[in-house]
């Protein structure tokens, strides 16, 4: 017999049918051992049964499979082309399980081309200023602008603090009127409380009942009717309330003007008004946010997916073509509202992201998250070669950053301070007044403190200490000049410059 006719019983390919094991095929660690039996439908463990039974009694499982060899898994070939093409079949299942498209309605289709209209048009005025403004810069004028805007920041001290009439539980959410003349403030007694920003005295309020568990969510209609709130609650209900034009000296007591009794399942963590005045957008804990027609909200236009987690904030780009939403997976997204897709994310955070907010300049956002830190993003940075897109994170607080909120300039608000004054150039000669839209930022911190930082270089400026426990949500006013605070000691604080 020749040395090439000698039969080699372990080749599979060879002798299919017998069965040769060498024990030191399989698995030595207990862990793999169980999953192996566990996999072969077998008792992962005997009552009494150590480790060395445990594998003594899988070789001889093993050994008596038929078609088995040393290689562990031998299969004829073909039974093994069918488990090939089972695999096909459950990976293009997984596939469609990971990849998934909803149809969208003629109304949405329309939508979208409003967005893309709008943003289109606002982005090229937007881009236009700063155009004008690089060109004619004067790097002394600014700099003297800044020094300007940081002292008058580092001025703002305690101007009034309410405790309101009625109120019994933690005010969750404050957030300034478009003029800057009211004060709207969201309680977990289920009430929503208009307060004036001359004395904090109640104008109006909507009593417990439309909302059955905690206000978490409000926001100002700021672009097209000023009068409009949108609140949401923990109970998954949105109401939207108009403000009565009265000048009442007793408070005046409102009803919802329409309501979306079951907008989510779970609880509403934000409502946003877009800059268009004309949708609002819910972020809730049953991980999706949504998109709401303002004057027909029996049905949401988009549901979206896309966060691991409770979906917790979300803001507009004052462009109005995107929207950006944090979750309490850490992840914040970027999302085009123009066509529906997810353009990037933001990876960063190693807690919660709690609240975000879009810089006026058009590349700049804010999260704040439970890591203490508050991160700086720049959507410039986001390429092909640079998917982190983060500019620079801020050591805010010492302990979870609630709410973060940019200076928005509003031309509808009464100005009663002023953050800059005139600047000249470095020869005192041709005096002007700079910009003062997102110069700084605030913040708001379960450390019971409300930070101020210069939006420049991302110094902190001033520390408000006031509250005596947690800071729930802070906002700025349309001038600068004031900030609101509202916290888990149920009080209403206004800072002043």
């Amino acid at each position: 017999m020749e040395i090439n006719e000698i039969p080699i019983v372990n080749d599979p390919k060879i002798n299919k049918g017998i069965n040769v094991l060498d024990p030191k095929d399989v698995p030595t660690i207990d862990e793999e051992v169980r999953a192996e039996l566990r996999r072969m439908g077998e008792p992962v463990t005997y009552f009494g049964e150590g480790k060395a039974e445990r594998r003594e009694r899988l070789i001889k499982l093993v050994s008596e499979l038929p078609n088995t060899n040393f290689e562990f898994a031998y299969v004829e070939e073909n039974n093994r082309q069918e488990e090939v093409e089972g695999s096909d079949d459950d990976m293009e299942e997984d596939e469609e399980d990971e990849d998934f498209y909803t149809p969208g309605s003629e109304a949405l289709l329309e939508t979208r081309k409003g967005f893309l209209e709008y943003s289109l048009q606002k982005s090229s005025e937007r881009n236009e200023l700063q155009k004008n403004i690089s060109k004619q810069q004067d790097f002394i004028k600014t700099l003297k602008h800044r020094r300007t805007i940081n002292s008058n920041l580092s001025k703002f001290t305690l101007y009034g603090t309410q405790l309101i009439t009625g109120n019994t539980r933690t005010l969750s959410a404050v957030r300034f009127s478009s003029d800057s003349s009211l004060i709207a403030c969201g309680s977990w007694d289920g009430s929503v409380y208009i307060l004036s920003r001359e004395d904090l005295k109640t104008k109006y309020y909507l009593g417990p009942g439309h909302h059955t568990e905690k206000v978490s969510a409000l926001d100002w209609d700021m672009f097209n009717n000023n009068r409009l709130i949108v609140t949401g609650g923990n109970e998954g209900a949105i109401n939207f309330w108009m403000t009565p034009d009265t000048n009442d000296t007793e408070p005046q007591k409102m009803t919802p003007s329409a309501t979306i009794k079951d907008a989510h399942q779970h609880r509403i963590s934000k409502t946003l008004f877009h800059p268009t005045g004309k949708y609002v957008v819910s972020t809730s804990f049953d991980q999706t946010w949504k998109l709401w027609d303002v004057e027909k909200p029996q049905e949401a236009l988009v549901q979206q997916e896309g966060h691991s987690k409770e979906v917790f904030c979300g803001s507009f780009h004052p462009d109005g073509g995107l929207l950006s939403t944090g979750g309490l997976d850490a992840i914040g997204r970027l999302w085009d509202l123009r066509c529906g897709r997810s353009i990037a994310t933001l990876q960063g955070h190693i807690k919660g992201i709690y609240s975000m907010d879009w810089s006026p300049n058009g590349y700049n956002l804010a999260t704040a998250s439970g890591d203490c830190a508050v991160k700086i993003w720049d959507i410039r940075k986001f390429d092909n070669s640079n998917l982190n897109g983060e500019l620079f994170s801020i050591p805010s607080h010492t302990k979870l950053v609630s709410d973060v909120r940019f200076f928005h300039k509003r031309d509808d608000t009464k100005p009663l301070g002023e953050l800059s004054t005139t600047v000249t150039d470095e020869f005192d000669q041709n005096p002007e007044r700079l910009d003062t839209n997102g110069t700084f930022l605030a913040s708001a911190s379960y450390d019971g403190m409300v930070n101020i930082w210069s939006a420049d270089n991302w110094v902190k400026v001033k520390s408000l200490k006031g509250h005596s426990d947690k800071v729930m949500s802070c906002d700025i006013s349309g001038d600068g000049c004031f900030i609101v605070s509202s916290g888990w000691d149920r009080s209403v604080k206004l800072w002043r410059i």
